[in-house]
């Protein structure tokens, strides 16, 4: 579905603290991602790794998304939709750094400013005219679906399977099931209207990250 469809369309359910439910439910969600990744920096700090750092960025940019999405749906304010569209194309950076985490240290470092340089300057030509604005919140649907969903989402479920270390296959799993619980199932849902749909899987994939790390942490 169209982001400006989604502002546009008729919210459903009762209101709660002056937001429709599915409203309030994106935004609650916003706030409840918020929460995890405060879990899930205090545990990388203490373990640095690109797969922990990727989720923290996959927590980190989904919060700030879903909190001006909802914000925009409620205002009808378009700059927003726009500002949650930029919290996703950064953090596709930040998640990307993770499929590369075997390369050298400079490839990472030229492979993270490259793709920086090129969200950036996608972004800017999207803010040209309001029409390439509005194009630009259904294209951001499949571009998290696809870079952030599928390829960083699925590269951690195929660490996981191949891995034979006991607890990072448990939080691989957990992680990327998380990632493509929210990036996949969540945005599919959205494209194809069912957005209280996709916003239970979206509100259920920071459970099953934190789920799997807390798991791995307190059995390893």
């Amino acid at each position: 579905m169209l982001a400006n469809s989604m502002m546009a369309m008729e919210s459903a359910g009762p209101m709660i603290l002056g937001f429709h439910f599915d409203i309030f439910l994106m935004i609650a969600s916003g706030v409840f991602y918020v929460l995890c990744a405060l879990f899930v920096w205090n545990s990388y700090r203490k373990e640095k790794n690109e797969l922990v750092g990727a989720l923290l960025a996959f927590l980190v940019y989904q919060a700030m998304s879903m909190m001006l999405m909802g914000l925009g749906m409620s205002t009808m304010n378009m700059m927003y939709m726009n500002l949650a569209s930029l919290a996703i194309l950064i953090g596709s950076v930040y998640m990307l750094k993770f499929p590369f985490s075997s390369f050298s240290k400079g490839t990472r470092n030229a492979v993270f400013m490259i793709s920086l340089i090129a969200v950036l300057a996608a972004f800017l030509w999207f803010m040209q005219t309001v029409e390439l604005q509005t194009k630009l919140e259904h294209a951001i649907l499949w571009y998290d679906l696809v870079v952030n969903g599928v390829v960083v989402g699925g590269f951690m479920i195929m660490l996981g399977l191949r891995t034979a270390e006991r607890w990072l296959k448990v939080k691989a799993l957990g992680g990327g099931t998380g990632v493509v619980a929210c990036c996949v199932a969540a945005n599919t849902a959205m494209i194809g209207g069912a957005f209280l749909t996709s916003s239970v899987f979206a509100f259920l994939a920071p459970v099953i990250i934190l789920s799997s790390l807390v798991i791995a942490k307190s059995r390893s």
